[in-house]
C-alpha cells in the first residue's frame, strides 16, 4: 500500500513539476501575459510596441498609404524627350538645295539612311563622316551632320528621326499577355501604362505582385496598391525592368481557432473581422475573446503617429502588435474597419480556463500512469 502512495506521489510531482510555469504548458502560441506582461510598464522597453486598437488607431492606419515605388525611386517626371542611345536605329534624310550635288539622283537632291548608333555612340553619313550621335537629340544631330557637309554639299539639310529605341526603353516580363522591351512614349509612361502596353496582367490586381528593378534599387508592390494609390505609379525611366509574379496575398492565423495556417485573402481588401472569420472564428473552448492580437511591421512614421511616445529605437521598420478586446461590443466595429495586410499576423490566446483545463488532464494522465505502474508492480509480485 504503501509503495502505491509512492509511485502516485511521484507521479503527481512530476505532472506538479511540469506544471510549476505556464511556459511549460503544451500551448499554440504566447499568452496574454507572455505578450504583455503586468510587470512591464508601457513605456519599458519590449522588443515591439503593444497598441489597443481603438477608433483613433483606425482613422491613423486607415489615412496610411503603402508607397514602397515612390519612396525608393525619385522620379516623379517622365523621362526626358527624345535622346538618342548606343544601339537606337536612326531614320536619316539628307537633302540638297539644287541637281548636281552629292545626293543627286533622278529622284531628287535628297537620300535616305538607316543608321544604328554604334557601341562609340557615333553613326556613318557619307561625305560627312562619323557624326557622334549618343547622348544628343536627334536635332543637335542634324545640325551636326550638317555642319559635317558645309562646303561639300549644295545647301545641306538634315532631317534625324529615332525610328528604333534601345536606350529609352523599359522591359516587362512574367504575368504579362505581351512580354517583351518597349519603347519609351514621348509623353512618357507611368508603370501601370507600361503594363498595359504589355498585354496587361495575367491575374487579379489583388493577386499580382509588381517588381521594378531601376538600377541597383529594386521594389514590389501589390498591383491593387498602384491602382488605388497614384502617387505611387511613378514614371518608368530608361532602362527600367518590371516584373509580374502571382502572389496572392494571405495572413497567418495561429493559436485557438478552427483553420489555423495561411489563409488567401480572395477579396481585394479584407478587415480584421473577417479574417477572424475566415479562420474559423474563435474557438469556444479554449479562446480568450479579449486576447486577439494582429503582427505586423508599421514604418516609423505611422508608429509614432499611433504612439507619439516612441523613441524610434527600431528604425524605419518597427514590430507593432495590435490587441482587440472582442468583449467590447464597440471593438466589432473598431475590428471591422481594420485593414488586414499582406503576410499579417492573427493570433488568439488561450482562454485562462482553457491552461486550467490543460492541468487538469495532466493531472488525469498522471494518476492514470500511477494506477497502471501499481498494477505492473503487483502483477510482478
Amino acid at each position: 500500500m504503501r509503495s502505491s502512495k509512492v509511485t502516485g506521489a511521484a507521479a503527481i510531482a512530476v505532472a506538479t513539476a511540469l506544471m510549476s510555469g505556464c511556459s511549460t504548458l503544451p500551448a499554440a502560441g504566447p499568452t496574454t501575459e507572455q505578450i504583455d506582461p503586468p510587470s512591464v510598464s508601457n513605456t519599458a522597453i519590449k522588443d515591439y510596441l503593444l497598441v489597443d486598437l481603438n477608433q483613433r488607431v483606425v482613422d491613423v492606419l486607415s489615412q496610411y498609404r503603402a508607397a514602397p515605388f515612390s519612396r525608393r525611386f525619385s522620379a516623379p517626371q517622365p523621362a526626358p524627350g527624345q535622346i538618342v542611345g548606343v544601339g537606337d536605329v536612326l531614320s536619316v534624310q539628307l537633302f540638297e538645295a539644287g541637281q548636281g550635288g552629292l545626293f543627286s539622283s533622278d529622284l531628287g537632291a535628297r537620300v535616305s539612311l538607316t543608321q544604328r548608333v554604334d557601341s562609340d555612340g557615333s553613326i556613318t553619313v557619307p561625305y560627312a563622316g562619323r557624326i557622334s550621335a549618343a547622348g544628343a537629340g536627334p536635332q543637335t544631330v542634324e545640325k551636326r551632320i550638317v555642319a559635317a557637309l558645309e562646303g561639300r554639299a549644295i545647301q545641306p539639310q538634315a532631317l534625324v528621326q529615332i525610328t528604333e529605341t534601345v536606350s529609352r526603353s523599359f522591359v516587362v516580363n512574367g504575368e504579362v499577355g505581351k512580354p517583351g522591351r518597349f519603347p519609351i512614349t514621348a509623353a512618357g509612361d507611368r508603370v501601370l501604362d507600361a503594363i498595359a502596353t504589355a498585354g496587361g496582367a495575367k491575374n487579379e490586381l489583388f493577386q499580382t505582385r509588381v517588381t521594378l528593378v531601376r538600377g541597383s534599387n529594386q521594389a514590389s508592390s501589390i498591383m491593387k496598391t498602384l491602382v488605388d494609390n497614384p502617387p505611387d505609379n511613378v514614371f518608368v525611366q530608361p532602362g527600367d525592368r518590371i516584373y509580374l509574379t502571382k502572389d496572392p496575398e494571405l495572413f497567418m492565423a495561429f493559436g485557438a481557432v478552427p483553420q489555423p495556417g495561411p489563409i488567401m485573402f480572395d477579396l481585394e481588401r479584407i478587415s480584421l473581422l473577417e479574417a477572424v472569420g475566415k479562420a474559423g472564428g474563435l474557438m469556444d473552448q479554449r479562446s480568450d475573446p479579449g486576447a486577439l492580437f494582429l503582427f505586423r511591421y508599421e514604418p516609423a512614421s505611422a508608429a509614432r503617429a499611433i504612439r507619439p511616445d516612441y523613441d524610434g529605437r527600431f528604425g524605419e521598420r518597427v514590430p507593432m502588435v495590435y490587441r482587440v478586446n472582442l468583449r467590447d461590443p464597440a471593438a466589432y466595429f473598431y475590428a471591422k474597419a481594420f485593414a488586414v495586410r499582406d503576410k499579417d499576423v492573427l493570433y488568439v490566446a488561450n482562454a485562462k480556463l482553457s491552461e486550467l483545463q490543460k492541468f487538469l488532464s495532466i493531472l488525469a494522465t498522471a494518476r492514470n500512469v500511477a494506477q497502471t505502474a501499481q498494477a505492473v508492480q503487483k502483477l510482478g509480485q
